[in-house]
């Protein structure tokens, strides 16, 4: 009997273990308790917390507070975009902390970043805007991959690559958002991260010892590695192409980059007569507002005369019809006086705006027009220029026949199009 008891004890708690490990993996936001939210708010950072104070304290340890505080840069600056693997690796590898830390540490950050959105995703889903097109996403790609096997294993690949490329910052944050919004289910998300994560960081903290082992720590190629992102590579090979198009196509190079050139400076043009045309209204309708300005100012200072004098002349009326007529005088007389200043001080003011709006007018055309001809200096140069290397891409291509006859056939037909 209490053998049996013993068991089905076992048993109890073996499924009361197995129902709350699976209650605080629960990723449907619905599903979740107090608790599970609880939990999966705080333990991705815990964790982060925990083994990021481990290993510093660890390679302080054994190899002093100079290393171990480069080790504490990459678990604060890797949480903090700009800064990728890309940059921090290297830089903390030709500082004297070992790859494999380096490595280590921005895995387990992109793990952290991924568990912790994987968890917390459909708080987002609960934003105004962004929520519904999110969810809407996210539907249409589970639909794909449930249709089409392929489609799953493929954006498997593809969220494993945006987590292997090192883009600025974590790639726990592009990798996780960029599966859930495929359609790829939660846990698959955090297990393409893991993989990717892997795979960068250690091959990135090898290549850096290796190359600083090669090089030298101190060697320029080392620094400009360890501030390297993907975005200059990017930048670096379509340049790089660019060139070879240029060398291998002369001509049509030169000619597509006149036409490209002139299209912009024409827009510049067509900006630049829409821009004087805006300044204008605008000049004028400081003007028309300064004008009526004025004129609710003199008909108020006019009304408020008027009450003035009427205040003051009251008493005259004691005496009679002497002091009305008095009255009359007085206040004919003092408004008058008013009106001459209103009229003296408007046409100062008419003269002065005529003279601003002259003045406004004259220096936004003389802008536009040396604008203009700077453009239009700008043109004949590139033109000319485009001349000279057509002509230096005909000299060219006499080296290369088939080359030649290869271009001549995507030239355009007719002059005019050129």
């Amino acid at each position: 009997m209490d053998v049996g008891k013993g068991t089905r004890t076992e048993e109890g708690s073996k499924k009361s273990m197995s129902s709350l490990f699976r209650r605080l993996l629960e990723t449907d936001l619905d599903r979740k308790d107090r608790t599970t939210k609880i939990f999966q708010f705080v333990f991705p950072w815990l964790l982060w917390i925990v083994v990021g104070a481990i290993t510093v304290i660890l390679l302080t340890a054994w190899m002093g507070w100079g290393i171990g505080k480069e080790l504490l840069n990459i678990w604060i600056f890797y949480t903090l975009p700009p800064a990728g693997k890309e940059t921090l690796i290297p830089t903390a590898v030709s500082k004297g902390v070992p790859g494999y830390f380096a490595g280590f540490s921005t895995s387990i950050i992109d793990i952290c970043f991924s568990l912790f959105l994987i968890w917390n995703y459909d708080w987002v889903k609960k934003l105004p805007v962004l929520g519904p097109a999110l969810s809407k996403t996210e539907r249409k790609g589970k639909e794909k991959v449930k249709r089409t096997r392929w489609f799953g294993r493929a954006t498997f690949l593809l969220t494993t690559f945006v987590v292997f490329v090192p883009f600025s910052g974590s790639g726990g944050v592009g990798g996780t958002v960029f599966g859930r919004i495929v359609g790829l289910g939660p846990y698959r998300v955090l297990a393409a991260v893991f993989i990717g994560s892997f795979i960068g960081s250690t091959g990135f903290a090898f290549l850096s010892e290796q190359l600083t082992d090669f090089l030298g720590a101190d060697n320029p190629f080392v620094y400009f590695l360890s501030n390297l992102n993907i975005l200059q590579l990017v930048a670096a090979l379509v340049a790089v192409g660019f060139v070879i198009h240029v060398i291998r196509n002369p001509r049509m190079a030169a000619i597509k980059t006149t036409r490209a050139v002139a299209r912009a400076l024409d827009m510049t043009e067509k900006a630049l007569d829409i821009a004087e045309r805006k300044r204008e209204q605008a000049a004028n309708s400081a003007m028309k507002g300064a004008r009526e300005s004025f004129r609710l100012m003199r008909d108020g200072n006019r009304m408020v005369t008027d009450m003035g004098l009427e205040i003051a002349t009251k008493p005259m009326e004691v005496l009679g019809e002497k002091g009305r007529k008095m009255k009359r005088r007085t206040k004919d007389f003092s408004m008058r006086q008013v009106d001459h200043l209103h009229r003296m001080a408007g046409g100062t003011v008419d003269r002065t705006m005529e003279l601003g709006e002259r003045v406004t007018s004259s220096s936004i055309h003389t802008a536009a027009e040396l604008t203009r001809k700077g453009l239009r200096e700008t043109i004949y140069g590139w033109d000319e220029a485009g001349k000279i290397i057509v002509k230096g891409g005909e000299n060219i291509e006499k080296l290369y026949p088939k080359r030649k006859k290869e271009t001549e056939e995507k030239l355009p037909s007719s002059e005019e199009e050129v």
